[in-house]
């Protein structure tokens, strides 16, 4: 008796979803905004909405893939992420998610 084949494991590589892209013909932008709530949350910097058609999408107050609740330490950080995410949705890799080592490699952390 044969040992049953064992499924692949899945990479970690993002790949876009294959057939029809929802995106495709929706008015994607990127819209940077300041934070600072020291009161509330101890939060400071900048963040970032994905909007589809004019309407948020994504609201990104703090920097992704990383422990806390700091946001980006310059506008210019925010934005560059904000339109990394922007650039996987329009190429229908959804979710968009980001990690570590791409905000690294985009030279967006401190």
């Amino acid at each position: 008796m044969t040992e049953p084949e064992k499924p692949p494991v899945a990479s970690k590589e993002q790949i876009p979803l294959p057939g029809i892209n929802q995106f495709e013909n929706k008015e994607l932008s990127v819209e940077v905004f300041k934070i600072d709530s020291a009161e509330i949350n101890g939060s400071k910097g900048w963040g970032y909405d994905v909007l589809v058609d004019g309407k948020i999408y994504i609201h990104q107050p703090n920097i992704p893939a990383i422990m806390g609740n700091s946001g980006f330490g310059s506008e210019e950080k925010a934005k560059k992420t904000g339109d990394f995410i922007l650039n996987k949705i329009k190429n229908n890799i959804i979710p968009p998610s980001v990690t570590p080592e791409e905000l690294d490699s985009l030279g967006v952390l401190n």
